[in-house]
């Protein structure tokens, strides 16, 4: 097995890796020249095009009086229902005429997002519990979110919530599909990064994955995994990673998922209105995301997608329940999960695995848990997880209160729980 610390991949102006220091805090980057601008609610699709038709006018215009070809106008457009917003390159002056018009909600730049590993009472059962079953000597990760006490190796779980037929969209890097952990449960969904295969180059998403759903490190042990690749060597950005949002909502809405599936996020960046809008538009449409609070050590509530209200923002404990301090808290923050030397599934080969840590880590951990509630809910026939607001309920209701060590100003003192009742 191999510890990674430490590692982090920039983009500045195109993908530049770099190697920072470990758990350094990041100052926040720009892409050069590139915006992202968000209409106001409830303007129609009719009013939209012809807004996009102006800009794109505008732009023309500014090319032909500066005589210039570097900017490259409107490249990327969003829409989720009532959340409509594009991404381009402008110069300062058509920013100013696009800041002017009436359609307009908010403008702000598009910023390079990292991803977020370091390199480094029952509910549902009153009696007995006959599907319960143990796996021994399994990750502690799996240990913790399966017992009220620290240091156990057995993951204890009812199978009712192997999560078979739910999905986990997984914004993230791409998946190594061919992972014998994975048992051939991934779908390549949608690639939003720009002139890359679809594969997982860097191996985070292959380790997010096998956290969510792999046979032997997974919370969730037969859900599909829907690949959505926003990354692939190191870095991107806010318009990027939204492109791919976008599309897991949308796809998730019109396959009539919401109550089947959850949106997880490994990744953040500079605090985003833009993006933060379309999460909440996301949430009103029934879609849930589980997100990493970051792991610079700062309040969650000035990064990206973690201060999102309608999300579950996800900080990282070791195994000894506490907060280590890379790990952003505060208010935002809703729930801790195992963060330090996970164990999960690595792209190497289709039989790799790798101990990585981070809020990046911690968060397939939650987004497993909401699979297996939401599997387990319908397996019993109860119903009570079927609404957003219901699962974000079950998920804090069952968490283990108190335990959580250091965990920072503002943050709730709450650790995840499967509710098996050990």
């Amino acid at each position: 097995m191999i510890i990674f610390q430490g590692l982090l991949l920039l983009l500045s102006g195109s993908i530049l890796p770099t190697l920072a220091l470990p758990f350094e805090k990041r100052s926040p980057q720009a892409v050069p020249n590139k915006y992202i601008v968000t209409l106001k609610p409830g303007v129609s699709t009719s009013s939209v095009n012809t807004h996009l038709h102006w800009v794109d006018a505008v732009h023309k215009r500014s090319l032909a009086r500066r005589g210039a070809s570097d900017t490259t106008g409107v490249d990327q457009v969003f829409n989720i229902k009532d959340f409509n917003a594009y991404a381009g390159s402008f110069d300062s002056e058509t920013i100013k005429e696009i800041e002017a018009s009436e359609d307009v909600a908010t403008i702000e730049p598009d910023m390079v997002w990292h991803l977020l590993d370091t390199p480094n009472n029952p509910y549902f059962h009153t009696g007995p519990r006959p599907r319960l079953t143990t796996q021994p000597n399994a990750p502690w990760g799996l240990g913790s979110i399966s017992h009220r006490l620290p240091n156990s190796t057995d993951y204890i779980y009812d199978t009712a919530g192997a999560g078979e037929g739910f999905f986990a969209y997984l914004i993230d890097t791409g998946v190594r599909s061919s992972h014998v952990e994975l048992e051939g449960r991934v779908i390549n969904g949608f690639n939003a990064f720009p002139d890359s295969d679809f594969t997982d180059n860097y191996g985070h998403g292959t380790h997010t994955a096998g956290t969510i759903a792999s046979k032997t490190y997974g919370v969730a042990k037969k859900a599909t995994v829907v690949s959505v690749k926003v990354f692939d060597w190191g870095g991107s950005s806010t318009s990027i990673v939204l492109s791919g949002f976008t599309w897991a909502v949308n796809n998730i809405t019109s396959s009539s998922l919401q109550a089947r599936s959850v949106i997880s996020m490994s990744l953040g960046g500079p605090l985003s209105e833009a993006f933060n809008a379309a999460v909440s538009e996301a949430y009103n449409l029934g879609v849930l995301s589980i997100v990493a609070a970051g792991n610079d050590g700062i309040d969650a509530r000035e990064v990206s997608p973690a201060s999102a209200p309608q999300a579950i923002t996800v900080g990282a404990i070791d195994v000894f329940n506490t907060r280590p301090y890379w790990s952003n808290y505060g208010e935002a923050v809703d729930i801790f999960a195992p963060g330090v030397d996970v164990l999960s599934c690595w792209n190497d080969d289709d039989e790799s695995a790798v101990l990585l840590e981070g809020t990046s880590m911690a968060t397939p951990h939650v987004s497993g848990l909401v699979l297996y509630l939401r599997a387990l809910d319908e397996k019993t026939g109860l119903g009570r997880v079927r609404a957003v607001e219901d699962v974000v309920k079950v998920v804090k209701s069952w968490g283990t209160q108190g335990v959580v060590l250091d965990g920072g100003e503002g943050s709730p003192n709450l650790l995840a729980y499967n509710g098996n009742g050990a």
